[in-house]
């Protein structure tokens, strides 16, 4: 059974992620939890004991669930795997990450950073939720029917880190898994491709070669091979600023998934 964890807001982006999360757990064995973290007012007292303050926290906890009850009902009513959602008071990073460690989860989604333009991206990527979190993400700018997955493998670590991801969240999914390879990949990315392959395969996924990909780059438009449900990246924690993917990836608007390595 996968463990994912949700994060929603009240804004459209977690809308997205929500419904595409349910969308995953028709196509896998999967458990969904959705969370919640609400921020305490900046114009209330956070100090103070006793039942005072225990009573103020629990109806910032009932506005929470108010605030989110719509926008995931009908979610709620039709998605079988969907739990009951946990709202949770206090800073949004520290809480999930708490939430993160305390529980074991393979999959973490949430709407995409705004603005999502390559300094937006590479702050977010360099925050220190991200470099600790345990396991890949996706970010939602819009929805996709999962008919198919593109996988880039664009260096031989990522791409020994992204077998190990889809061997694990795939096992025996008949989605498809577009594995994409730059033109002119070396001796060491076709081995590593070749592993993550031979694994996806034992475990039941039906896996699709597309040699010869172009790289991404900052003036590549989004080709009909990128027209896919789910497009799967991983990259280094020690991103850089300059990084030359970051532009390319501020303009996929696919449903995309990532792992540092």
């Amino acid at each position: 059974m996968i463990r994912t964890l949700c994060s929603i807001e009240v804004d459209l982006a977690s809308s997205f992620a929500i419904r595409y999360a349910c969308q995953l757990g028709n196509l896998i064995p999967m458990e969904i939890q959705p969370v919640y973290v609400k921020g305490y007012p900046s114009e209330e007292p956070i100090t103070g004991i006793g039942w005072v303050r225990h009573t103020w926290e629990k109806e910032l906890v009932r506005e929470g669930k108010e605030e989110i009850r719509e926008m995931i009902a009908a979610e709620m009513n039709t998605c079988p795997v969907l739990r009951e959602p946990r709202v949770i008071l206090g800073d949004r990073d520290k809480e999930l990450t708490q939430l993160l460690r305390s529980e074991k989860f393979d999959l973490y989604i949430e709407g995409a950073p705004y603005p999502y333009n390559p300094a937006a991206i590479a702050k977010r990527l360099q925050l220190k939720f991200y470099q600790q979190l345990p396991c890949p993400f996706i970010w939602l700018r819009t929805l996709r029917p999962v008919d198919k997955v593109l996988i880039l493998c664009l260096e031989p670590s990522g791409t020994v880190a992204l077998g190990q991801v889809f061997a694990n969240l795939w096992a025996g999914c008949q989605v498809p898994l577009q594995v994409g390879v730059p033109a002119g990949a070396d001796a060491a990315l076709q081995e590593a491709v070749a592993g993550l392959q031979a694994a996806l395969t034992q475990v039941g996924c039906v896996t699709i070669l597309e040699p010869g990909l172009a790289l991404p780059t900052a003036d590549l438009t989004v080709a009909p091979r990128l027209d896919c449900g789910l497009i799967a990246m991983a990259l280094p924690r020690a991103l850089k600023k300059d990084n030359p993917l970051l532009p390319w990836l501020s303009q996929i608007k696919n449903p995309l998934l990532l792992t540092l390595f």
